[in-house]
């Protein structure tokens, strides 16, 4: 999988101060996890905001430090956006590395024509939008295509174990739970999503610090 780059600055701006520091044009990051120390950092926000379209939360970063010799390779861990204007407030990187597995939430993309819902005769109702799955982070998927043309009848699933993955991703989740269904019309409306949401944490790779850390929150400046 491909490997992005973000070059960076370290940075002095603390909590209220960050305020000042957007209105420059810089955003504030905060780069933290097993293997060494937290980092405060800033970049400036369009390059910023292009990375983070480019990225999502399952392509690795290379994070580049002026002033330092090496990278660190991360994983955009969170993003926090201000509820009014959509600015960007800060983004967290939970520094990961190559030779070590993570357990990711992926998002599932249903593909393919279902036999049992032609004529409307059955609604596909997809149960799991994100899956956990467990890679190295150079080989962490930016998505998961589920085909559901094995769903001929009302009442025909597509299971965890049914799944095509990459080389080298193995599914965390059962391999019975179900990722679509076949139903009727009526009753395709009482199930809810399963799994988790894409949002949701890396696993395996050290207990998360947080921006919180540097007393950088939304509200400090809200």
């Amino acid at each position: 999988m491909p490997v992005l780059s973000l070059e960076t600055t370290p940075r002095i701006s603390l909590g209220r101060k960050n305020k000042a520091l957007r209105r420059s044009g810089l955003t504030p990051l905060h780069l933290y996890g097993p293997g060494g120390e937290p980092l405060i950092l800033q970049a400036p926000s369009p390059v910023v905001r292009k990375l983070l379209v480019s990225a999502g939360k399952t392509t690795a970063v290379n994070i580049v430090v002026e002033g330092t010799d090496g990278e660190e390779l991360s994983f955009v861990r969170d993003v926090a956006v201000h509820p009014v204007t959509g600015e960007i407030q800060h983004v967290d990187f939970l520094r990961i590395h190559a030779d070590r597995k993570v357990q990711i939430p992926v998002e599932v993309t249903l593909v393919g024509e279902a036999p049992a819902a032609r004529g409307g005769a059955a609604q596909i109702n997809h149960v799991t939008r994100s899956l956990l799955v467990l890679a190295f982070p150079l080989n962490v998927p930016s998505g998961i295509d589920a085909d559901i043309s094995s769903l001929n009848e009302v009442g025909d699933v597509l299971r965890v174990s049914d799944l095509i993955l990459p080389d080298g991703v193995e599914a965390a989740a059962h391999p019975d739970d179900v990722v679509a269904r076949a139903q009727k019309q009526r009753e395709a409306e009482t199930f809810e999503v399963v799994g988790g949401e894409a949002g949701e944490g890396i696993e395996g790779v050290g207990a998360a610090e947080g921006e919180a850390a540097d007393g950088d929150s939304p509200g400090d400046d809200a």
